[in-house]
């Protein structure tokens, strides 16, 4: 998940300074260290060429290919994600700079000013290119259906990204950041989308939002319960597989557009 992987690690810190407040965290196995841009500005995470300037470190083993919800089975690594069923997601933390703030007020006020009294839906059509990412793309027809049905109640944003597909009538800001986006999701009424990285972030700050699961993954593990999250529960849920998948593909079929819609005025 990259960035989604990365807030639930500030989660995982976020609880440990509940009982040591004082510590600085380094990512990584004890020797080599991980960092990413989701870290900035977090004062409670340092680099591993900082570590002499404090004394009550811990090191934080979770950083890619060594995650704490998957099991890492040698057997069946190259087809499916073993999950670890006693993993529970910790709500993570993004520390904006001044700059990311004053980027996404400047961008809501002027589509609050556009439109006013209007709730603004921040909608994710896109998952990442990678092969079994298919397995949690809910399709982006089914994005654009929404945005059709809803558009006259609602105003709906999307930040894209390179060759991110683009929805038709929504406000679009292309070439955004992660960051610049989850600066703009912070201003949103509701988020909507895929579970991932965007998703993991509107919990983070604490949006709600509807989030489509699937059957790949289980929200009992690596959702947020203040969201609702939308899973097909059967015998081969969460099936993880890393190849394209029919059991994912019907799970996916089974999730309706008025299912979501429903869902979304249930919050606004």
């Amino acid at each position: 998940m990259g960035y989604g992987d990365d807030i639930f690690t500030t989660g995982e810190i976020s609880f440990l300074l509940k009982n040591n407040p004082d510590a600085k965290f380094i990512i990584g196995d004890g020797s080599r260290s991980w960092w990413s841009e989701i870290f900035e500005n977090n004062k409670s995470i340092i680099k591993a060429n900082e570590i002499s300037k404090y004394s009550n470190i811990t090191w934080i083993d979770n950083y890619p290919h060594h995650r704490p919800y998957r099991i890492y089975n040698q057997k069946n690594h190259s087809k499916k994600v073993t999950w670890n069923k006693s993993f529970k997601v910790k709500k993570g933390k993004i520390y904006f700079t001044k700059k990311e703030i004053s980027f996404a007020k400047n961008i809501y006020n002027k589509i609050r000013e556009n439109y006013p009294g209007k709730k603004i839906i921040h909608i994710e059509p896109n998952v990442q290119l990678k092969k079994w990412y298919l397995n949690r793309d809910w399709g982006f027809e089914k994005w654009q259906a929404i945005v059709k049905n809803l558009s006259h109640e609602f105003i709906f944003f999307q930040a894209s990204y390179g060759i991110q597909k683009r929805l038709k009538n929504v406000i679009n800001l292309h070439n955004v950041n992660f960051r610049s986006a989850c600066a703009l999701l912070s201003k949103a009424d509701l988020f909507i989308g895929p579970h991932g990285g965007m998703s993991i972030a509107a919990g983070a700050l604490d949006k709600k939002a509807v989030v489509i699961f699937g059957g790949w993954s289980d929200p009992k593990n690596l959702g947020y319960d203040f969201h609702t999250n939308l899973f097909i529960e059967n015998k081969k849920s969460p099936c993880g597989s890393k190849y394209e998948c029919m059991h994912c593909k019907k799970c996916m079929n089974l999730i309706t557009t008025k299912m979501v819609e429903n869902e979304i005025y249930k919050f606004l």
